[in-house]
């Protein structure tokens, strides 16, 4: 069974097309990951002051994603992913970062992606957080 001049060129373009989307779809789904760093600030200031928009338009600040904050706070607890600041605002911070030279009481400086809020317990949560020099 024999492809006739024109098959052939069909298969080839329907191979080349197959081949295309595959490399595209590849690099799209394994594109670097935009540094915290490099991301643009939504809001900067005092812990207190963001806790008071968040109460009052949560979903502003919530939906849509990729929302950056660098906030000014009291640690007030931390385990060995993150760190609470003002009791209710949760960052996790950048992998690989370590708790161990931070303290309760300490004030912080601190940058984070918000990832939602919960009504129920109160509590904002970030991830991606860096701890920023003064």
């Amino acid at each position: 069974m024999s492809l006739s001049k024109k098959n052939k060129k069909r298969l080839l373009i329907f191979l080349v097309a197959i081949v295309a989307v595959g490399v595209g779809g590849y690099f799209y789904l394994y594109q670097s990951h935009q540094s915290i760093e490099d991301m643009e600030v939504a809001f900067k200031g005092n812990s207190q002051e963001f806790l008071t928009k968040i109460e009052e338009s949560a979903d502003e600040w919530t939906t849509g994603g990729n929302k950056v904050v660098e906030l000014t706070g009291v640690i007030s607890g931390k385990d060995l992913k993150g760190v609470t600041v003002n009791g209710s605002i949760y960052f996790q911070l950048e992998e690989g970062t370590k708790t161990d030279n931070l303290k309760e009481g300490q004030k912080i400086n601190i940058k984070g992606r918000i990832i939602g809020y919960d009504d129920i317990l109160e509590e904002l949560k970030l991830d991606k957080a860096i701890i920023l020099k003064k």
